[in-house]
């Protein structure tokens, strides 16, 4: 028995033995052609706390298309510091590897200088350069300056915490910029009591390939090389010939439509609080747009603000969300929207009984208007604290009006917070993609609109943070672990019953 016994114990541990054996000549042949398969094509992940943004093939498709073929002198992206210094900074390299992805795809066309503006404060003064953590592209004669916050998305009122990193879109528009001095301008009026919140919506414009100045209607024409024409939050009317005005801002802009002229034009609820603003509401009637607002029980003016507390980020039901309608020619146009789409303060936009609905489009004569953002179906409009209107459709709260026959185009929004820097420039909203997409839906050419930030949150696989490659660490060691483990407790098994 003991002979028989021993026998046994003989054969089980040369299985064990023979197993481990065998585990171990496994790990070694897999990770010695892990080793060689990662030297050969480049298998490497990033064990950093910082996460790694490469550049997008769109990204690439976008300069292929616009960019390099117009480049008659090389790009270069100068960087304001000590190439030590911009490595050594953290927020600083993200922008550094897009460069160098950039430089390394574009050998003949992109370079990456680095230029001390302390050291050389002469040449900062040209390019305009105010800080080391700047970043310039030039080309030729033509330059542009990025600030380091450009290259980030920031929450509203924080400076200090990016929720995004945009710097491929930045780089892009920069290069474009450069080799494409010849920009449309985008005229922002300023003689209606127009006032803006920030900056965002000219950042916009900027993204979208405009060059940005300011327009007198009263005192000038709409220059030759207006490429589109933008009211914001306007506090008083257009003029029109009448018994107090010689003036016509009216026959200006209906002159500028009609030669293919753009139009954008920004509202809130709270723009008609004072009263109409008779001339350009009946002319925009023309063009399919009518705002709600009438005057009350007391003759005091009500203008509709739109209010949905099933679809709102606020308690008040104020601060609401939209959607792109299902039918229509609106789903095509926004096809590269994603993200929530924010309006707040919004009022309502009819459209008159002249256009008639067509698969969701409304069309009188030339023009076509095609409603862009919508309020859900709950959605009911309220004047001075109480319901007025409601309807089970939903509100348009941004429209695009075009002319088949002149070329203009009118888009309307009824939110000016549509365009802030909340919106615009916060990482979860589609609004700033919205806004590219109907440049592009007006006749703009070259939009970046498919090109999107990138979220710090963003865990697709092209992005490993260093917890995401330690639980992969762990997975590796531990499902070994417990395969051997069981083999062990299947061995002693059979041994104790055999």
């Amino acid at each position: 028995m003991a002979t028989t016994a021993s026998k046994k114990a003989l054969r089980h541990g040369g299985v064990t033995v023979a197993l481990t054996v065998l585990i171990l000549v496994v790990v070694i042949l897999l990770n010695a052609s892990v080793t060689t398969l990662a030297m050969r094509y480049g298998w490497y992940v990033n064990m950093n706390p910082t996460l790694l943004y490469p550049v997008t093939d769109t990204c690439y498709d976008y300069l292929d298309e616009f960019v390099i073929p117009k480049a008659e002198e090389d790009i270069r992206i100068i960087f304001c510091d000590e190439e030590e210094n911009i490595r050594a900074d953290v927020t600083q390299s993200y922008v550094l590897n897009t460069a160098e992805e950039l430089a390394a795809h574009y050998p003949d066309t992109v370079t990456i200088e680095y230029l001390n503006v302390w050291e050389n404060p002469k040449i900062a003064r040209e390019y305009g350069v105010t800080a080391s953590t700047s970043v310039v592209v030039a080309s030729g004669n033509e330059s542009r300056v990025c600030t380091l916050r450009d290259f980030f998305l920031f929450p509203a009122g924080n400076t200090e915490s990016p929720t995004a990193y945009n710097g491929e879109k930045r780089f892009a528009v920069a290069m474009k910029a450069v080799v494409s001095p010849d920009a449309p301008v985008a005229y922002m009026t300023l003689n209606h009591g127009e006032s803006t919140e920030d900056y965002a919506l000219m950042y916009a414009l900027t993204d979208a390939g405009y060059m940005i100045n300011y327009l007198d209607a009263l005192s000038f024409e709409i220059p030759a090389d207006c490429g589109l024409l933008v009211s914001y939050n306007p506090a008083r009317d257009f003029t029109a010939v009448d018994g107090v005005s010689g003036i016509s801002e009216i026959d200006k802009l209906d002159a500028y439509l009609q030669n293919g002229g753009k139009f954008m034009y920004f509202v809130s609820a709270d723009t008609f609080a004072a009263g109409g603003f008779a001339n350009i509401e009946t002319y925009l009637a023309g063009w399919g747009v009518t705002f709600a607002h009438d005057k009350g029980a007391e003759g005091i003016e009500e203008c509709f603000a739109l209010r949905d507390t099933a679809h709102s980020i606020t308690t008040d039901g104020y601060t609401l969300l939209g959607q792109i309608p299902a039918e229509g020619s609106a789903a095509a146009m926004m096809a590269d929207v994603d993200g929530v789409l924010r309006a707040a303060n919004a009022t309502v936009i009819r459209v008159p009984e002249s256009f008639a609905k067509t698969n969701g489009d409304y069309v009188s004569g030339t023009r076509t208007l095609i409603p862009l953002l919508r309020s859900y179906a709950g959605a009911e409009a309220w004047a001075a604290g109480r319901p007025v209107d409601r309807t089970a459709e939903g509100y348009n709260m941004a429209t695009l009006t075009t002319d088949s026959v002149g070329g203009g185009a009118v888009l309307v929004f009824s939110s000016t917070e549509f365009a802030i820097e909340a919106t615009l420039q916060g990482g979860g909203y589609g609004n700033a993609a919205f806004l590219l997409s109907a440049l592009t839906a007006m006749g703009k050419e070259e939009v970046p609109v498919s090109l999107k930030s990138q979220p710090f949150s963003d865990t697709t696989i092209h992005i490993m943070t260093t917890a995401q490659a330690r639980n992969i660490t762990i997975a590796l060691v531990a499902v070994p672990v417990l395969l051997v483990a069981a083999w062990g407790a299947i061995v002693l098994i059979r041994r104790k019953f055999a």
